[in-house]
């Protein structure tokens, strides 16, 4: 594969975030450094301590203005990891002792599990994983802690008629404090996507095998390393599309850490048998691409991974950010249909779609929703939306 260009910007940031090997993947264009698109890339990012840190190391020249906002975000971020640390571990003991099966994950997690330093890593709310069944008991505490969902799935979550619909379709639900908190943003899950990209696992095929993890000091149960690769590879990759170098900092981070000592052969099983083997090989692929190593070898694949293909979709949108949709179900569908193994994974997220325009009474409530609401055309176009699957509601 002809080595990309990318730009200077770029070429510092994926430096800032990829540990360092003394490896370069790419040429970089001829053009003078621009600060002010590196202040606005690393923003898009995701990795503004990072940034911030590489900046330091490699006496960048930035402009005052630029410098003081990575020092100001990266000592908030600071604060805010450690305030957020201290709640997560509460609120995780509090579903824990209700005999809620939990447990915490992606950001507030990998900062923790992955990162020397875990104020290197952006996260703004914290995230758990519930069991199905828990979903429910597992609001009541929340809510006693001052965490509620809003008044659309509220609304959803009392009606008899389609609550386990909601939960069927759906695969995670936002929850906001009732008054004024550090904490904006607290996100419950069930399932790894929405079930119509059919990456869907039990809670015991996640849960299985639970293992001990200090954050500072104080112990939590999460799924051990290959469980973490595996929804990691499923968010940032099959939902996210590696879009952000911060995806790509925290599955650089796993690999190096645990590459050596995961059961490779259990991770390429649940890969193949869930249908997304290839987008595996390719996310392993890319990564190694990054920093000269070969993490391709684990799924089983040759130099062929990462395509061409993939990776330049990866630096084009890296380069020049992604537009913001309203919704991303058209685009994920798409990508899925594109990286997904065979024939029969590719149709059944057809099928799978066309299955969710047949939850008739959930889809009527959700209309109901929206033309009551008070925005009257802006409601009615998310009604339309809802039925014809466009809208992730």
């Amino acid at each position: 594969m002809q080595r990309p260009k990318v730009s200077r910007e770029l070429a510092y940031l994926i430096e800032a975030a990829v540990l360092p090997s003394g490896h370069q993947s790419f040429e970089i264009e001829d053009k003078p450094f621009d600060p002010q698109r590196f202040s606005a890339l690393v923003s898009w990012h995701q990795i503004r301590p990072l940034a911030f840190e590489y900046v330091q190391a490699k006496s960048l020249t930035l402009p005052d203005n630029v410098l003081k906002m990575l020092r100001e975000f990266t000592l908030g971020q600071a604060v805010t990891n450690m305030a957020f640390l201290g709640i997560c571990v509460r609120l995780y003991n509090r579903l824990i002792d209700n005999e809620v099966r939990a447990f915490p994950m992606k950001g507030a997690l990998w900062a923790w599990m992955l990162y020397d330093k875990p104020v290197l890593r952006e996260f703004g709310d914290i995230d758990y994983f519930i069991g199905k069944e828990d979903v429910s008991k597992s609001l009541n505490i929340l809510l006693g802690e001052g965490f509620a969902a809003d008044n659309y799935r509220h609304y959803l979550l009392k009606e008899k008629a389609v609550v386990e619909d909601y939960l069927d379709t759906d695969y995670q639900l936002p929850l906001t404090p009732v008054q004024e908190h550090v904490l904006q943003s607290l996100e419950i899950q069930w399932n790894c996507t929405y079930p119509r990209y059919c990456y869907n696992f039990t809670w015991d095929e996640l849960a299985g095998n639970l293992v001990e993890f200090n954050m500072m000091g104080k112990p939590v149960l999460v799924p051990g390393m290959e469980i973490q690769l595996i929804m990691m590879v499923i968010h940032h990759g099959g939902v996210e599309q590696w879009d952000k170098l911060k995806y790509m900092a925290d599955l650089l981070r796993l690999l190096d850490k645990s590459a050596d000592s995961m059961d490779w052969t259990y991770i390429n099983k649940v890969a193949r048998e869930k249908g997304f083997h290839k987008l595996f090989a390719e996310s392993l692929g890319a990564a190694g691409y990054l920093c000269g190593r070969d993490y391709a070898k684990y799924a089983g694949a040759g130099s062929s991974y990462p395509s061409e293909g993939f990776l330049k979709d990866i630096l084009t949108h890296w380069e020049n950010e992604r537009p913001s949709l309203k919704t991303k179900t058209w685009r994920i569908f798409l990508y899925n249909i594109k990286y997904r193994d065979k024939w029969s994974d590719k149709l059944s997220i057809v099928a799978a779609h066309i299955k969710y325009l047949t939850y008739w009474k959930l889809l009527w409530h959700k209309i109901s929703w929206y033309r009551n609401g008070p925005s009257g055309e802006t409601n009615r176009d998310r009604a339309v939306n809802a039925v014809s699957g466009r809208q992730d509601i």
